[in-house]
Order: structure tokens, then C-alpha cells, then sequence
């Protein structure tokens, strides 16, 4: 098969299941907290929940800032978006008419951004860089494959206005000098409508994650690298806090 259509038949794979992305993260926040502990904190001069897990203030301001920097950019899109653009569907492309104004002057998958930054504050709040790391390569692999679908659906349809488009627009990092005016008339009941759902999966997510470092702290878990640098033989355990 030529990479040209293996990457289309894995984008629209990816396309159609790109809403539970965020479900694979649970398991890998649990692993990677678990086994390598948190890396991004300094346990000086904190308020401890245990000898290897804390919480960091600038890391909770840090992933609330960034998760809602993400949410927005999504209620901006969904705010000022034609109707039978930037949808949730599954089953397949759908495009009526091809958006350019407003976020899509600034990069050409607002949404997709939206979702990276969203997806990328809890896992900023587990505190692990190499998880970080991890994430934004999985990432980028992951919705390569949705954007390069996606550009082989929209060019065969749109034809030179599409090419027109993409030649000016970034792909993914916004230029916020290209910015355009939308054209529509902003809906919030559209907002509403399309976003509740993030927004709640958001919340939760976050307050997941700080839970999870609270609860590895009562039962005073130690990572792979705690019982390392403890000489405990690389064994994974954990204590009941009294």
C-alpha cells in the first residue's frame, strides 16, 4: 500500500475515534504516576502529602491556565462556525463550506489545538516531564494522521480556494497577524450546545489527577525512582498512612 493512502486509511481510523484520546490518558496517568513519581516538583517547602508526592502551586495554575486556554479556543471556533463545520461526527468527513475567518485565519485546526492544550494540563499536573514529552509526541502522531485525512477530504472539494488557504494559514502554531474577522455572527447557544461536554471533561480531569496524587500520597506510594534512590531494590510498594 503507498504511505500516501496507509496514512489516509490510519487518519480516518483515528478521525472516527478521536473523542476517546483523552480515555487513553487514565492509564498512563496512573502507570506513569505510579512508577516514576513526580519529577517537575520540589518537595521543599511545600505542603506534603507524602515524602514523593506534592502538590505545586504553579503547576496547578499552570495546567487550570492552560486547560482553559484550550477550552476557549475551542468555544471561539464553535462560536462563530458554519453550520455543518467543525462538528463532533464520527462516521466520516463533513464540510459544507470551508471556514477561513476568524480561528481558522490564525491556523487551520483551531480545534485540534484546543484539544492539545486541554488534553495537556492534567497531564502538567501529574508533574512527570517525561510523560509531558510522551504526551506531545503521541499527540502530534495521533492528529498528523486526522489533519493528513482530513486535507486529502477538503482539497479534491474546495480545490484552489483550499490551496489559496493552506498556502497563507499555518497548520497548526496560530499567526496571530493573519487574524481575520469572522464572518459570522457569534451563537452562544451554540457554544453551549457543542461544549458542555468538554468543559465538564476537563473539570473532572483535573480534579481527577489531583485526587490521584492525594491518594498516592495517603498510602505514602513511592515510585520506581523513590525506592532507587532508597536502595529498596527497584520493588514498587506502598504504606498505609497513620
Amino acid at each position: 500500500m503507498l504511505l500516501s493512502k496507509r496514512l489516509k486509511t490510519q487518519g480516518d481510523f483515528c478521525f472516527g475515534y478521536r473523542s476517546y484520546l483523552p480515555l487513553f490518558l487514565l492509564p498512563a496517568l496512573i502507570f506513569v504516576s505510579l512508577c516514576f513519581g513526580q519529577n517537575l516538583v520540589k518537595f521543599e517547602n511545600l505542603e506534603e502529602c507524602s515524602e514523593h508526592y506534592a502538590y505545586s502551586q504553579w503547576l496547578i495554575y499552570a495546567s487550570i491556565l492552560i486547560g482553559f486556554v484550550g477550552e476557549g479556543i475551542r468555544m471561539f471556533v464553535a462560536g462563530f462556525a458554519a453550520r455543518g463545520t467543525s462538528g463532533r461526527n464520527t462516521r466520516g468527513q463533513v464540510a459544507d463550506e470551508l471556514n477561513t475567518t476568524g480561528a481558522y485565519s490564525l491556523c487551520r485546526n483551531p480545534l485540534y489545538l484546543g484539544n492539545f492544550l486541554m488534553m495537556l494540563a492534567p497531564v502538567i499536573l501529574l508533574g512527570n516531564a517525561l510523560f509531558v514529552v510522551i504526551f506531545v509526541l503521541a499527540f502530534w502522531l495521533y492528529y498528523e494522521r486526522i489533519i493528513f485525512a482530513e486535507e486529502s477530504f477538503l482539497l479534491p472539494k474546495f480545490g484552489n480556494d483550499y490551496e489559496r488557504w493552506a498556502d497563507k494559514t499555518p497548520c497548526f502554531l496560530p499567526r496571530f497577524s493573519a487574524f481575520v474577522k469572522p464572518k459570522l455572527p457569534l451563537s452562544i447557544s451554540t457554544i453551549i450546545r457543542k461544549e458542555y461536554n468538554s468543559i465538564y471533561g476537563l473539570i473532572c480531569s483535573l480534579f481527577g489527577v489531583h485526587y490521584l496524587i492525594a491518594i498516592l500520597g495517603y498510602f505514602k506510594v513511592v515510585g520506581v525512582s523513590g525506592v532507587l534512590q532508597g536502595g529498596g531494590g527497584g520493588r514498587l510498594y506502598c504504606q498505609i498512612a497513620r
